[in-house]
C-alpha cells in the first residue's frame, strides 16, 4: 500500500514553490479587499487554502468579509456589492445565494468566494451557518499535524476519483473540512482506511465521531437517533452540528466498499479513474429493463438551487410512475442541459385496473361505489368489493408526458412547457 501512496503523492501535492505561490496570492487578494471594505470589517482567508490542505490542480479560494453581529442580513447583500465594485471594478462576478448572498467570479485562473459572515468567536454565537466557517479553519489549523496534510489530500483524491468528494446537493458526499476531521480523528490515511472498512451502518448500528468528546460513549446510539444518521461526526467547534449530514448512505456504503478493496489490492486507478459517462451509467444500470431518456434546458441557477428542486421532482417522477416499477432515475447536467435516464420495470400496464371498494357490510356505501364505476366489472375478494376499470393511462412515456405537464403548471425553474422537453424511448436493454 505504502509504495502505491508514494506514486499518487507527487501528483496531487503542491510543491513548495506552488504552495507559496498560493499562499502569497490569496495574502494578496485578502490585502486588496481589506483594503476596500467597510471600515470595521475584518477581511480573512478560509477554506482549504488556508488549512494548506488543497490538491494540486483545485485552486479555488474561500475568503470572508466579517461583519459585526449588529449589521442585519439585508444590509450584506449591498455591502459585498459595493466590496466588488471597489476591489474589481472591471470584473465580472455571479453573485449567489446560500444563507445570504455571495460574490463568486474567476481571477488569474482561480475561482474565488467572497462571503460576507458575522464574525464570532464560539458557535453558540453565530447568526447563520457560514459563520462557523472561521472556526473550522482554526480547528484544523490547530490540530491538523504537518505531516498529516498529505493523508488529507490522499483521501480528497481517493473519493474525487470515486465522484463522492464535495458536500454539493448534486454530490452528496464527503467535505474537505470532513476529510480533515477523519484524518485528525484517526491519525493517518491507512489507519482511516482500516477503520473505515471494519463501519457497519446498517440499522440498528451506525458510525459515531466526536473528536471533543462532547457526548459519553453511552449517549452516541441516541446522538445517531437525535441526528437521524447512520453516519454522525460531531463538529469540534459545535456539538449540535453534524459535519457528516450531506454525506447519503448510498455514497457512505460505496465509500465503505472502496476501502474495502483498496486494502484487500491497492492500485493506482483508486486514485486516478475517468468519471462514469451519464449514457454509460444509464447502461449499466438499465440491463433487462426499460430505459428512457428525458431532456430539458438546464435553469441559469447556481447547482445548490438546482439539484434541490431537482431531486424533489425525481421524487414526484418515481411516485407517479410506481405501476411501472421505476428501479433508479439518473439525472445529469454536465452538457448544458438536464439529462434524466428513467429506468423502469415494465414500460406498459394492463388495460384495466383493481380500484378497491368497501366491505360488503357496508350497503350505503356499497351502493354509491356501484353508482360511480357503473362502466366496470365487479369483483368480490374476501367479502371487499372492487371494480375492474379501464386503465387511464398504460404506457410508460404516456405517463411520463402527463407528469410533466401538471409540472410545468409548479414555481419550479425546471417547469418547463411540454414542448420543451426530448422523450427518447430505447426499450428492454
Amino acid at each position: 500500500m505504502q509504495r502505491i501512496l508514494s506514486r499518487v503523492l507527487p501528483a496531487i501535492r503542491p510543491s513548495a514553490g506552488e504552495m507559496s505561490q498560493e499562499l502569497g496570492f490569496a495574502q494578496m487578494m485578502v490585502a486588496h479587499i481589506s483594503d476596500n471594505a467597510p471600515k470595521g470589517c475584518q477581511v480573512v482567508l478560509t477554506g482549504s487554502v488556508a488549512k494548506r490542505t488543497f490538491l494540486r490542480d483545485k485552486r479555488d479560494i474561500d475568503i470572508f468579509v466579517l461583519f459585526a453581529r449588529s449589521v442585519p442580513r439585508e444590509a450584506l447583500e449591498p455591502y459585498i456589492k459595493d466590496i466588488m465594485a471597489s476591489s474589481f471594478p472591471t470584473l465580472g462576478y455571479q453573485l449567489s445565494y446560500a444563507e445570504h448572498p455571495y460574490a463568486r467570479f474567476h481571477f488569474e485562473g482561480r475561482r474565488i468566494d467572497l462571503v460576507p459572515a458575522y464574525k464570532i468567536t464560539k458557535a453558540a454565537e453565530r447568526v447563520s451557518a457560514v459563520d462557523r466557517s472561521v472556526l473550522h479553519t482554526g480547528f484544523v489549523n490547530s490540530s491538523l499535524k504537518r505531516n498529516r496534510v498529505d493523508d488529507v489530500l490522499l483521501l480528497k483524491q481517493f473519493l474525487r476519483a470515486s465522484g463522492i468528494y464535495g458536500a454539493e446537493i448534486k454530490i452528496a458526499g464527503f467535505s474537505g473540512y470532513l476529510c480533515e476531521l477523519l484524518i485528525i480523528r484517526y491519525g493517518s490515511f491507512p489507519a482511516l482506511l482500516k477503520a473505515a472498512a471494519k463501519w457497519k451502518i446498517a440499522a440498528p448500528a451506525g458510525v459515531f465521531l466526536d473528536i471533543r468528546k462532547y457526548y459519553k460513549p453511552s449517549e452516541a446510539k441516541g446522538a445517531l437517533k437525535r441526528f437521524g444518521s447512520r453516519f454522525v461526526v460531531i463538529d469540534p467547534t459545535d456539538r449540535n452540528r453534524n459535519v457528516s449530514a450531506a454525506v447519503s448512505e448510498e455514497n457512505l456504503a460505496l465509500f465503505i466498499s472502496l476501502c474495502k478493496a483498496f486494502i484487500r489490492k491497492p492500485a493506482d486507478s483508486f486514485f486516478f479513474r475517468k468519471p462514469v459517462a451519464f449514457e454509460d451509467r444509464a447502461e449499466k444500470a438499465s440491463k433487462g429493463k426499460t430505459l428512457i431518456y428525458l431532456s430539458m434546458p438546464r435553469p441559469d441557477i447556481v447547482d445548490d438551487i438546482l439539484w434541490g428542486q431537482l431531486h424533489k421532482m425525481l421524487g414526484q417522477l418515481k411516485a407517479h410512475l410506481r405501476d411501472f416499477g421505476p428501479k433508479d432515475i439518473i439525472a445529469d447536467d454536465s452538457r448544458h442541459v438536464v439529462r434524466l435516464a428513467i429506468i423502469l420495470e415494465r414500460d406498459e400496464l394492463p388495460k384495466t385496473m383493481l380500484v378497491a371498494g368497501p366491505p360488503l357490510e357496508m350497503k350505503k356505501h356499497v351502493a354509491q361505489f356501484r353508482k360511480s364505476h357503473k362502466r366496470g366489472k365487479f369483483v368480490i375478494k374476501k367479502k371487499k368489493l372492487y371494480a375492474e376499470v379501464k386503465r387511464p393511462i398504460t404506457l410508460a412515456e404516456d405517463a411520463i408526458h402527463q407528469f410533466f405537464r401538471g409540472y410545468s403548471t409548479t414555481r419550479s425553474h425546471l417547469a418547463y412547457p411540454e414542448e420543451m422537453l426530448v422523450i427518447e424511448k430505447t426499450g428492454k436493454k
